[in-house]
């Protein structure tokens, strides 16, 4: 609403404006050239919060840490240069086609089997979102959903900015972020060390920043409708899982995109969800398998040489 101009017409005095616009307005152009600056600036040795931080709490859960800016550290400079891009595209494609894994290298995975073979300090990334909804992203250790364990908040509003800022002179565009759009792909949080043996649950509270209270979680026996809600992906040889959320209840043939997230839990951890060796492991393997084919082979040789 407009605040209203004052004014004693009797007194001869100049109209006098209200100076709460006034604050907002600065308050919002303060906010717009912090949230530039972080953008602006990657590779910073310490990780900083982001300029904006939403202030929705469902269900009044608890954050588990603040949204850190993108870039603002040297493992979050690596995913952003080296891995955000490739997933920003992966949005476009369809994640529920068999060739979607042959398109990317990635692995189809149990969403409600994500669990960590050994201790890791973890991480989630924001990749993306495609809905009108202001969903909530969040996990839980000790259970599923919201309604059991320690379920805690990741991103409370995971919507990015649809505004950009260009810069004509570095042939970019930066996003403005808000209180109504505050995650830039790229920010993220971290979530702790989680120790070996522990379960990952991840839910989605739909629209959870504007009072939504359907919760689906990555195990589909808690979703309320009965359906699968997610999507996961792995990423051999790197610390990744990509997951996508579906946000609409009783949508059965939903495309998975309305939430994009990455998990860093560690390559070690990776491999262990696809039951692929280590490297190390292959070498041991190879070493192995050659020692024996030479031995078979020097064997029938001085099989044959006895008898003749």
């Amino acid at each position: 609403m407009r605040q209203k101009i004052s004014s004693d017409h009797r007194s001869g005095e100049p109209p006098r404006r209200d100076t709460g616009s006034r604050s907002h307005k600065t308050e919002f152009i303060a906010c717009m050239i912090m949230g530039l600056l972080t953008v602006s600036h990657p590779g910073i040795s310490k990780a900083e919060d982001s300029p904006i931080q939403s202030p929705a709490r469902p269900f009044g859960l608890e954050i588990v840490d603040t949204v850190r800016g993108l870039a603002s550290d040297e493992k979050s400079a690596d995913f952003q240069n080296n891995y955000l891009p490739s997933m920003r595209e992966w949005g476009n494609l369809d994640l529920t086609a068999p060739s979607f894994t042959q398109l990317t290298s990635t692995v189809s995975l149990d969403p409600s089997k994500i669990s960590l073979a050994t201790q890791y300090d973890t991480r989630v990334y924001f990749v993306g979102e495609n809905t009108t909804y202001k969903n909530t992203l969040g996990f839980n250790t000790s259970g599923s959903g919201i309604t059991e364990g320690n379920p805690l908040l990741i991103f409370p509003d995971a919507t990015e900015p649809h505004r950009n800022f260009s810069l004509p002179s570095l042939q970019t565009k930066k996003s403005i972020r808000s209180l109504k759009e505050p995650l830039v792909p790229g920010d993220f949080v971290n979530l702790g060390t989680l120790s070996a043996g522990t379960q990952l649950d991840f839910f989605l509270i739909a629209d959870g920043a504007r009072g939504g209270t359907d919760v689906f979680s990555t195990r589909t026996s808690a979703n309320p409708d009965g359906l699968n809600h997610t999507l996961a992906f792995v990423m051999p040889g790197s610390p990744y899982l990509f997951v996508g959320f579906e946000d609409l209840y009783g949508d059965a043939n939903g495309d998975f995109k309305d939430l994009l997230f990455a998990v860093d839990i560690g390559a070690a951890n990776i491999t262990a969800l696809t039951n692929m060796p280590e490297p190390s492991t292959l070498l041991i393997l190879g070493s192995f398998v050659s020692l024996v084919i030479y031995r078979k082979y020097t064997l029938l040789a001085q099989h044959r040489s006895d008898i003749t």
